[in-house]
């Protein structure tokens, strides 16, 4: 079972890998090298989940539904984007599906407390 304090640790660790290292990380997940426009909203988006990972890890099970309301609405709109950038389709859907498990994972937490 997930705990909210290893769910924000794997937050966490997503973030910062996105924050330090996009390149690495986009090759990991698309399997090949990410343009400049991924990195940068990589670094972008692992900036918000350092933060969405410290603000729920301290303020408790209160945050984790607005959390998973962010991942969700993050979830949406990378789809709407992959739907309309071909270019750019894998990392969107990619980002969407990884948004939508951080998503599950935190309304299966509220259910818990």
């Amino acid at each position: 079972m997930m705990t909210a304090v290893r769910l924000e640790a794997v937050r966490a660790a997503l973030g910062g890998a996105e924050v330090v290292a996009p390149a690495v990380l986009g090759r990991a997940l698309l399997f090949r090298k990410p343009d400049w426009k991924v990195r940068a909203v990589a670094r972008v988006l692992g900036t918000r989940h350092l933060v969405q990972a410290g603000a729920t890890y301290r303020a408790g099970s209160g945050l984790h539904v607005l959390g998973a309301d962010v991942d969700l609405l993050h979830s949406a709109s990378m789809v709407l984007l992959g739907a309309l950038a071909r270019k750019h389709r894998r990392a969107a859907f990619t980002s969407a599906a990884i948004a939508l498990t951080f998503a599950v994972c935190e309304y299966g937490l509220k259910t818990h407390d």
